[in-house]
């Protein structure tokens, strides 16, 4: 591994990831911890998204690319955004008795009665969608195949890491704002809503890929 500025970088998103994960780990609810763990972890997500871009920029801009960074990196913003969604889907995240009524009224559908607005099968579909596409990436790359990156994929990791940032910022500040509840939902569903859309443009992508492959062959 060169030990240059962009690998610094990520390697630094990786220590704030488990920051981040800890800070999660100890929250309880909005009452018992007020805005400082939900806060504090906001403000290390929004750190470690910075990063992200910074160490990208700086690879292009000193000509500092490396196979570690383009091994690693990705498996970082996994880790980081993944990981944010199955600690916001626990126990902990679960609706309290003393949340506001217009939230705890909610249909039950909409929020799965987490303070999160995080629902167990939408970690099951993020998960998933990341295990499908990793491994038609590796398939096609093991026959030679080129599988590059696609604007749905970038658009689908803005809107997860923007569906988490909202979420810890609703938890930390606003709480009882019925406005703000109802953008934690909607940005939580559409992440959901783009990343299977996400993890559908590229299985057709792979499809048109591997018919081009037979054909050529």
């Amino acid at each position: 591994m060169k030990w240059n500025l962009p690998n610094q970088l990520t390697l630094g998103r990786m220590g704030l990831s488990v920051v981040f994960f800890v800070l999660l780990g100890f929250y309880r609810d909005s009452l018992s911890c007020g805005w400082v763990l939900p806060g504090a972890a906001f403000v290390i997500f929004i750190v470690a998204c910075i990063t992200d871009i910074l160490d990208g920029y700086f690879a292009r801009k000193l000509n500092q690319t490396s196979a570690f960074g383009r091994m690693v990196d990705p498996i970082v913003d996994k880790i980081l955004v993944v990981g944010g969604f199955v600690m916001l889907a626990g126990p902990d995240f679960l609706l309290p008795s003393a949340a506001g009524a217009m939230e705890r009224n909610l249909p039950l559908w909409l929020t799965g009665g987490m303070t999160s607005a995080v629902q167990t099968w939408m970690v099951v579909v993020i998960l998933a969608r990341e295990f499908i596409i990793s491994g038609i990436r590796g398939y096609s790359e093991a026959q030679g195949i080129k599988f590059p990156a696609i604007p749905a994929g970038k658009i689908k990791m803005l809107t997860q890491s923007a569906a988490i940032g909202t979420i810890l910022y609703q938890l930390a500040w606003l709480p009882q704002t019925a406005w703000a509840v109802w953008t934690k939902i909607i940005i939580v569903w559409l992440a959901v809503i783009i990343t299977v859309l996400s993890g559908a443009f590229y299985i057709h992508k792979a499809r048109n890929l591997m018919n081009i492959d037979e054909i050529s062959s």
